[in-house]
C-alpha cells in the first residue's frame, strides 16, 4: 500500500534490472491484494520482510558473495590461449591483449567474439550445450558467431573469424 491514508492506493517500485519479472510478479500481487486472496509469494516480496538483524546479515552476506563475483569477473585472467581450445568447444580467451570469446568449428575455424553483453555490458559466458553466448545478468543469447539468439539486448555483438 501506498500510505495508510490512501488504503486504495499500491505502488511497486525498487526494480532495478528486474522490471520485467519483478513488475508482473508485482501486478499479481496487488491483484491479490485487492481482491482480498493471499498470494504465496506475498511474503517474498513484502517490504517488512528486511526489517529485522538477521536480515542485515543475510544482505551483508549476500552483498559481499555478489562483490566476489563481479571482481572475480572483472578481473578473471584467461590462462586459456586460443589455441588450446578444441575444437567444437568455446572459452574465454586472451587476444592481443584483450578478453575474447572464442569458439572453434570442427573444421578447426576460430570464431572471435566480444564477451560484453551489448545490453548492459556482463560478460557473456559459453554454454556449451547450445553452442552459444549467454548472458548470466539478464538472459540474452547469441550464437558462436555473436548473432543474438535471444533478448533483451537488441543487438549482436561483433564477432569475426580468424584465418
Amino acid at each position: 500500500r501506498y500510505s495508510r491514508s490512501r488504503p486504495d492506493w499500491y505502488i511497486c517500485s525498487g526494480f532495478n534490472k528486474w522490471g520485467m519479472t519483478n513488475s508482473m510478479i508485482a501486478a499479481l500481487l496487488i491483484s491479490a491484494k485487492i481482491t482480498g486472496k493471499r498470494h504465496p509469494s506475498a511474503p517474498v516480496y513484502s517490504p517488512q520482510r528486511l526489517t529485522t538483524p538477521p536480515a542485515a546479515k543475510s544482505m551483508l552476506k549476500n552483498g559481499i558473495q555478489s562483490a566476489k563475483g563481479v571482481g572475480k569477473e572483472l578481473f578473471f585472467i584467461p590462462t586459456e590461449n586460443a589455441r588450446d581450445i578444441p575444437k567444437g568447444h568455446g572459452g574465454i580467451v586472451e587476444y592481443e591483449g584483450k578478453k575474447y570469446g572464442i569458439y572453434k568449428d570442427e573444421e578447426g575455424r576460430s570464431f572471435v567474439v566480444d564477451i560484453r553483453c551489448p545490453h548492459m555490458g556482463c560478460q557473456l559466458e559459453w554454454n556449451p550445450d547450445e553452442k552459444s553466448w549467454d548472458c548470466p545478468c539478464h538472459g540474452s543469447r547469441f550464437d558462436y558467431q555473436g548473432r543474438i539468439l535471444d533478448n533483451p539486448a537488441q543487438e549482436s555483438i561483433e564477432g569475426k573469424m580468424l584465418s
